[in-house]
């Protein structure tokens, strides 16, 4: 993935992870460990988070990555969603909006 991709990809992820209000210590690893994985130097990373906010469009970040980081996002954010054992409501709706934007 190419550095936009990489920052989109994990805003998304991290938005989802905060969909329930909180980011639990487990969900923050798990950003790290998704982090490390796409080799994204500190500053990159810095940006990623940086970006997140819960009233983000997701529709805009979807659209934005390429063919291959879409083709790994879906389940990679349904990985995401079983990290803290729970599955509120408002991350169901989340994961349904990006099935539908993927579909």
């Amino acid at each position: 993935m190419d550095p936009q991709d990489r920052i989109l990809y994990v805003q998304i992820l991290a938005q989802m992870l905060i969909a329930d209000g909180s980011l639990a210590d487990e969900e923050r690893s798990y950003l790290d460990r998704i982090m490390e994985s796409l080799g994204m130097p500190k500053e990159e990373q810095r940006e990623a988070l940086g970006g997140v906010s819960i009233d983000s469009p997701v529709e805009e970040r979807v659209r934005a990555l390429s063919d291959a980081a879409k083709s790994t996002l879906l389940a990679e954010v349904e990985k995401a969603l079983n990290v803290d054992g729970e599955l509120t409501r408002s991350e169901a709706y989340f994961l349904d909006r990006v099935k539908g934007l993927l579909s």
